[in-house]
């Protein structure tokens, strides 16, 4: 070929060396952070993780034929209460890539930096799908219906699975309350979900029976989840 400079084969080097750096740098940054190792999640991929991901719900909706009729106090008129929904958070909480991300985001907000939360990565005996907040909170625990008619899981299969317990949590390994809805991993013997399935549907509807004025009294809404999607590091993680 003859004789090359030096510094041009450098710049040819270079050349073919900088968009292999520069591939890689952004296939990482594409990575979602469920699939990267906790340690390396910054306090973004946390909250994207809680707030942004495939245990957050990929659809929301208020049961559009549900209204509650009640009696105003004060002028004795019958009209429509105010149902609460839309500013509803609800969480795949038995996903143990949710709870770590939760006790990092406490971590954090505590100060301690650079920490990995010791949270259990074994599954957890029960499906368990959690409400965030204390109006919700309110409202299910003083509810006139029996909890386990109105909040169930809608199956793929065109099943449903039914309300096992449910948890009141206003205190302990986190600063957000939260309601836990639990269901049971196994229907007739089988997991109950099947971990590739598209579509899991969580329904929830109910009355306080104690109205307080000009606050939320009533829940009715429903919320999609995709368990082919609930996978962290390739491994389903419902």
């Amino acid at each position: 070929m003859g004789w090359v400079p030096a510094m041009f084969k450098r710049r040819i080097a270079f050349c073919f060396f900088a968009p292999i750096v520069v591939f890689a740098v952004a296939v990482f940054a594409a990575t979602p952070p469920w699939d990267k190792p906790p340690e390396q999640w910054t306090l973004a991929d946390v909250f994207r993780i809680l707030q942004d991901s495939p245990w957050s719900p990929s659809k929301f909706s208020l049961e559009s034929n549900y209204t509650q009729r009640a009696t105003n106090s004060q002028s004795g008129v019958v009209d429509d209460s105010h149902v609460n929904g839309r500013n509803t958070a609800v969480v795949w909480w038995s996903s143990s890539t949710i709870r770590l991300a939760e006790a990092k985001r406490v971590e954090a907000r505590a100060g301690a930096k650079n920490a990995v939360a010791k949270v259990d990565e074994n599954p957890l005996p029960d499906y368990v799908l959690t409400v965030e907040g204390d109006e919700p909170l309110r409202i299910l625990r003083d509810a006139r219906e029996d909890l386990h008619d109105t909040l169930f899981l809608e199956l793929e299969s065109g099943g449903t699975l039914d309300l096992q317990a449910v948890n009141y949590v206003e205190d302990g390994d986190t600063d957000v309350v939260r309601t836990e809805m639990h269901f049971s991993r196994l229907l007739n013997g089988e997991p109950a979900i099947d971990p590739e399935s598209q579509k899991v549907i969580f329904h929830c509807r109910a009355n306080a029976k104690k109205e307080m004025q000009n606050r939320d009294n009533a829940l009715s809404f429903r919320v999609e989840f995709c368990p082919r999607l609930m996978k962290a590091r390739g491994k389903p993680d419902l």
